[in-house]
């Protein structure tokens, strides 16, 4: 029975819990249920971060005016009575926290979620391969790339970045087309649209090739008459 009574006390504290959104290298506050005033005698936050890395603060109100904290969370968090202050906040930093406020009357008990969002910077260029690249760098989560008109020669390379950050790379294998990209984050208010024609690969070559005949014809010819030059000056008598 106890067991059971502690499993619905979890699932009744994530159930209800709140959901804050921040955004990377900003400030984000977090608030543990309304200002008591000095009826506080003590305050926990307990964080488990999206890494799964542990935190603790705690805050005791003494006797005769003296108090306790403790702390090894980062120094980018402060704490204020109820209020959770993060500067400069990361990736890393989104989690649950949960804090636990003691009072005279009784204890609040409160979980929130917090989600950190970073917008990514996206642009549309013809790579070193003649194709379109569309590339979402630096978002959290993962952008969303799509395609018109479809392919099914599309390659997707996604990478973490140092900053936990996430970059993705589209690549649209195409000849001569010009194609449409199409980036979603949650950061956006609406749909990134690009568009870009390929040169077609098949002239390109052709191109090429008649350059290089055109070149052997002319050497052809400059030697022939250099040749023929020489040929002429010794055939003249002294």
């Amino acid at each position: 029975m106890y067991l059971l009574a502690v499993l619905l006390l979890l699932y009744r504290d994530v159930s209800s819990a709140d959901v804050v959104v921040g955004r990377k290298d900003n400030s984000t506050v977090l608030q543990c249920g309304e200002d008591p005033g000095n009826n506080i005698t003590g305050v926990i936050w307990k964080i488990h971060h999206i890494n799964n890395s542990l935190c603790l603060f705690s805050y005791a109100d003494l006797a005769k005016g003296r108090h306790q904290t403790y702390s090894n969370c980062s120094t980018r968090m402060t704490f204020t009575n109820i209020t959770l202050t993060i500067q400069n906040t990361q990736i890393s930093d989104g989690g649950n926290y949960t804090c636990e406020n003691s009072y005279f009357e009784g204890t609040f008990i409160a979980t929130t979620i917090l989600q950190v969002l970073a917008q990514p910077s996206v642009s549309l260029v013809i790579n070193s391969d003649g194709s379109p690249e569309c590339r979402a760098i630096g978002g959290f989560p993962a952008a969303e790339i799509y395609w018109i008109p479809h392919s099914d020669d599309i390659s997707i390379t996604k990478i973490k970045d140092l900053d936990d950050t996430l970059t993705v790379i589209s690549t649209y294998k195409s000849d001569g087309v010009k194609a449409t990209c199409l980036v979603s984050h949650p950061t956006f208010v609406s749909l990134w649209r690009q568009s870009i024609a390929s040169p077609p690969r098949s002239l390109g070559g052709t191109h090429y090739f008649w350059r290089i005949i055109a070149f052997i014809i002319f050497s052809c010819l400059v030697i022939g008459l250099f040749l023929y030059c020489r040929y002429k000056s010794k055939a003249i008598p002294m």
